[in-house]
């Protein structure tokens, strides 16, 4: 094999002569996203996950003899290494330094050279398909398209938004919820990192005009087991691309991490414990009920239950659990996949989402012949949960035989512990209090004091750190079944409700008021005012810390 000095030169920005020697590996050659890398051995997960984060680029390994690495390095790369000799490495220490220096750097340091190399080739690029694919192989374009991604994901972004807005490509970051933006590039950055992008998740890389779905599943982030979701829209200004992370080897999680009260939590525990039923979590995208959904899969799992889910997509696969990715383009659904794991002996069946009549159909029968169904709706409230189901033309008496709880859910941003300062309610801000909440969430929140985001280099100048969940459980009583038999309407279902002791969201948010974790201002821009509202009382001036 030839390997040429300018192929060296270029793979020195990816994977620096001191990790070659180090790690006792050789780059060979490259493919439009893998780096073909000799070494000892090929089925060393670790040093191939090292180079993957480091480079950006999805390392196939070849095999090689310690003898020719030791000769192929010292002959490529002896101009480098100042007199280094490569030798086996014991660990990848020398990468993840690497690796956290880079992460240090000037996003600039990365951004000019990208710039530069754009700039020549601005026209070459619009002309021929195959400039294209030169700029997109080329390091400094991987390494630039790396470190978005990277330090986005460092920094916590749970979805990466890729969008040319006609002057500029803009990449924005949802960080606990909020959108920021990240980077402000040049427009003519879009064709070779959008054409980056694809190419990393194995899509052709010519402009699409169609929408487009895929995933980035190897290790592009140090130490995290992530995969990002892939989505691309074909827009008038150009392609957009939206990147979801996901976590690929999530950590076991209890219902109370997600931020649930001891109530809530006992309430949904004691619904799950029952041998039959359907368990629906409600609220709109990105509410957090597939974390709902996991924690309760992980309460639910163990030796003894036999545990199946279909889901779109697989977010995180679990240990014990037969977990089937549902794709309409493939003929598996929701519901052909509930209709085949009712011939597997389940125990629990979680389906991702209710989204048409046929799917909730099959849910409820389920949950009627012996299993525990868990699935979702998009509704904005519990009670509104029951009044979707009835427009699905199912019959009110099914629904209340099988209906055994509701869980209605938002996602609300932690204040910043370092900064956060207490302050005096508005008058505004007190008679939502008054009128919103409960007389025990009343009597919390007269304790006072109140707090609200102030903003400090931790969190970013935001004042919050962090999310965490508010939770509405409707427990389907005797009572609530008549109403659903009699086709009530949801604000009767509510009302009685509420008489049962039922939180609204609005009610278990300014509950986290009055706990100091996050502000009045959050709480209301993500609940709306409940509708059965207690008659004002006084309340006592909250003082200060």
């Amino acid at each position: 094999m030839t390997v040429y000095p300018d192929f060296v030169e270029k793979m020195n920005v990816l994977i620096s002569p001191e990790v070659v020697a180090k790690l006792l590996v050789f780059p060979a050659q490259t493919d439009l996203n893998a780096i073909h890398v000799c070494m000892l051995n090929p089925t060393d997960g670790a040093t191939a996950k090292a180079l993957e984060s480091l480079s950006g680029c999805r390392i196939v390994p070849f095999v090689s003899h310690e003898a020719a690495l030791t000769a192929a390095i010292t002959k490529h790369y002896t101009q480098y290494l100042h007199g280094a000799e490569p030798k086996v490495a014991e660990s990848v220490a020398a990468a993840e330094k690497e690796y956290r220096a880079l992460a240090e750097r000037p996003f600039d340091d990365f951004l000019k050279p990208a710039v530069s190399l754009m700039n020549r080739n601005r026209d070459a690029v619009l002309r021929d398909a195959n400039a294209l694919e030169q700029i997109v192989r080329d390091p400094i374009i991987i390494r630039l398209v790396q470190q978005i991604l990277a330090r986005a994901v460092e920094a916590g972004a749970s979805d990466v938004h890729i969008e040319p807005v006609g002057d500029a490509l803009r990449v924005r970051v949802r960080i606990d919820g909020a959108m920021r933006v990240a980077h402000v590039l040049p427009p003519n950055a879009t064709a070779p990192i959008v054409a980056r992008l694809k190419a990393m998740a194995d899509l052709p890389i010519q402009a699409s005009t169609a929408p487009q779905d895929a995933r980035i599943g190897y290790d592009i982030v140090w130490g995290r087991g992530i995969d990002l979701r892939f989505s691309l829209v074909p827009a008038i200004t150009g392609e957009k691309i939206v990147l979801r992370v996901l976590d690929r080897t999530r950590q076991r999680r209890e219902l109370a991490d997600l931020g649930m009260d001891p109530e809530s939590q006992a309430a949904i525990e004691q619904a799950a414990a029952l041998p039959n039923g359907l368990l629906l979590v409600t609220g709109p995208t990105g509410s957090g009920k597939s974390s709902t959904l996991y924690a309760l899969l992980d309460h639910l799992n163990d030796e003894d239950t036999c545990v199946l889910t279909a889901e779109d997509p697989v977010e995180s696969r679990i240990a014990g659990v037969t977990q089937v990715h549902c794709d309409e383009g493939s003929g598996v659904t929701f519901a052909s996949a509930l209709r085949s794991f009712l011939r597997q002996d389940p125990d629990v069946l979680m389906v991702g989402e209710i989204r048409d009549a046929e799917t909730a159909d099959i849910a409820l029968k389920s949950a009627l012949t012996g299993h525990l169904v868990l699935s979702t709706l998009h509704t904005n409230d519990s009670p509104g949960a029951v009044l979707r189901l009835i427009n699905m033309n199912l019959e009110p008496f099914l629904i209340a035989s099988a209906l055994r709880l509701v869980v209605a859910q938002r996602l609300i941003r932690r204040l910043c512990t370092k900064c956060k300062k207490p302050v005096q309610p508005s008058s505004e801000h007190a008679g939502v209090i008054l009128r919103a909440v409960s007389k025990e969430a009343r009597a919390m929140l007269a304790k006072g004091p109140f707090y609200e985001a102030a903003g400090c280099p931790a969190c970013g100048g935001s004042g919050y750190r962090g999310r965490t969940g508010i939770f509405e459980v409707l427990r389907v009583t005797e009572a609530i079944e008549d109403l659903i038999i009699k086709r009530a309407s949801v604000p009767l279902i509510r009302a009685q409700a509420r008489a049962e002791g039922m939180r609204t969201l609005r009610d278990a948010g300014l509950r986290k008021v009055a706990l100091g974790e996050t502000s009045v201002a959050e709480v209301l821009e993500h609940t709306i005012a409940d509708a059965e509202e207690p008659a004002p009382v006084s309340m006592e001036t909250p003082h200060h810390a």
